[in-house]
């Protein structure tokens, strides 16, 4: 049964973050707000719900998805009672439908997540960050460009190592996102001695703040525990709702509210596919709809996994024999028009005009591609000199990889893409360690002109 999942257009119990600080440091950088932008918020397919299977409040305490109670085991706050608390369960609890839906929804993001906390032993209770961030929608944006399922502003993500460039938004991928986001928390949790509640609304607000407002209490003589504090608004709100969800997920009988059972291969796993790839192939090689390929790989922006990388995509657990199978059998293609990015310094027939300043090695980082490739596309050398007005050819050929059949010769595949011998033996240099023999299996990267890309 393939992984069922809904993705709405308006992202649900969205938390809103206060502007961020002119000279924020790395965590206040994370987001000036994460209420999601409604207008930017991306509508994906909405797959029906016949193969999800419903528990009974009377059944789920034998039967209940190993991924809830994983969840419940590995929670480690205590849920305190007071007013803030009490206020945010009310909330959720008259919306228990739209709680029900995100469940769905997060499922296979979800068994990612838990995995990494576990590894990295974390409390469960940061699992449901991205329920109050997101409603785990990926490619949620907040006005203030905070992006993906944890909500990560621009310059955090930089600060956190996440690529963003014209390809890739990192801060959307769910490997990568999520990385960053725990080791932010980590890190701000290091800072507040261990104490989650304060992590967590550095968190929202950034370290900054949490950090005057514990000096201004101690100034004053008061407490400095999160609950004392004087913080903004939406931080004062912000972990009561972690709090009240928390609890609420924990004891989901007691307050009348049915969770989806889940499947473990319906888990997102993580597979390198080692060369660029257009999403639409691999969702045709893993039986997928492209709808749902793209809904688990937000962090490409164009279709088609960055010419630099990352070239892994995420697929669920259950579709990855599929995957490889197909990938041993059959050559990707990336057509020449899917690496062309237009913009006022490029035409739409993949040349870039040279202005002043430019070298091959910013000209390169600028359209995220290898140096020595746009050598290669136009004749240039090392020591070529550029003029401005100049036009390059960029990505005039699509890469392709070749799976090397009995009776195969470097001559006859050559001829077969119209391509040079000693090419293929460049493009391929480790053909030269073994001493230019060809073994039926091995695979070949070739770049052909476009007429030929779909040859075989």
């Amino acid at each position: 049964m393939k992984a069922k999942a809904i993705f709405l257009a308006s992202v649900l119990l969205a938390s809103c973050q206060s502007s961020k600080q002119d000279n924020a440091s790395a965590a206040e950088q994370h987001k000036s707000e994460t209420s999601t932008d409604h207008g930017q918020a991306q509508k994906l397919m909405i797959d029906d719900l016949a193969g999800l299977a419903w528990l009974p409040d009377e059944q789920a305490s034998s039967t209940q998805s190993e991924l809830w109670r994983s969840i419940r085991r590995g929670m480690q706050l205590e849920i305190p009672r007071n007013d803030r608390v009490h206020e945010q369960k009310e909330n959720y609890l008259k919306r228990k439908n739209s709680l029900q839906d995100i469940a769905i929804r997060s499922e296979p993001y979800m068994h990612f997540i838990v995995e990494q906390l576990k590894q990295r032993n974390m409390p469960m209770e940061l699992a449901l960050l991205p329920m109050v961030e997101s409603a785990f929608n990926p490619h949620a944006t907040s006005h203030a460009s905070a992006a993906g399922l944890w909500q990560i502003m621009p310059q955090t993500g930089r600060n956190y190592g996440l690529k963003n460039n014209q390809w890739y938004d990192g801060r959307r991928d769910v490997a990568d996102s999520t990385s960053a986001a725990l080791d932010m928390l980590q890190y701000l949790n290091r800072m507040f001695d261990g104490d989650w509640l304060l992590t967590m609304a550095a968190y929202n607000c950034g370290e900054g703040r949490v950090l005057q407002a514990i000096k201004r209490n101690k100034s004053e003589g008061k407490q400095t525990d999160y609950w004392s504090l004087a913080l903004p608004k939406e931080t004062m709100l912000y972990v009561p709702k972690i709090l009240a969800l928390s609890d609420v997920i924990r004891h989901n009988q007691r307050y009348g509210l049915q969770l989806p059972e889940t499947d473990e291969t319906r888990a997102l796993a993580q597979f390198d596919i080692g060369q660029q790839i257009m999403l639409k192939q691999a969702a045709q090689m893993a039986g997928l709809p492209l709808a749902q390929m793209k809904a688990y790989n937000p962090g490409y922006k164009r279709g088609v996994t960055a010419p630099n990388g990352p070239h892994y995509i995420m697929v669920p657990r259950q579709n990855l024999a599929q995957l490889q199978d197909s990938l041993s059998s059959e050559k990707i293609v990336v057509p020449a028009s899917a690496l062309v990015i237009k913009n006022d310094s490029k035409s739409a027939n993949g040349s870039y005009k040279v202005r002043s300043g430019d070298t091959l090695t910013s000209i390169a980082k600028r359209l995220d591609v290898k140096t020595k490739d746009l050598k290669r596309w136009n004749g240039l050398k090392d020591n070529s000199v550029l003029k401005v007005g100049q036009t390059l050819q960029v990505a005039n050929k699509s890469s392709i990889t070749y799976k090397v059949r009995k009776g195969d010769s470097l001559y006859s595949i050559a001829r077969r893409h119209g391509v040079n011998v000693n090419d293929v033996k460049r493009w391929n240099s480790e053909l030269s360690k073994k001493g230019n023999q060809l073994q039926p299996g091995i695979k070949l990267t070739l770049y052909v002109n476009h007429s030929n890309a779909s040859g075989s």
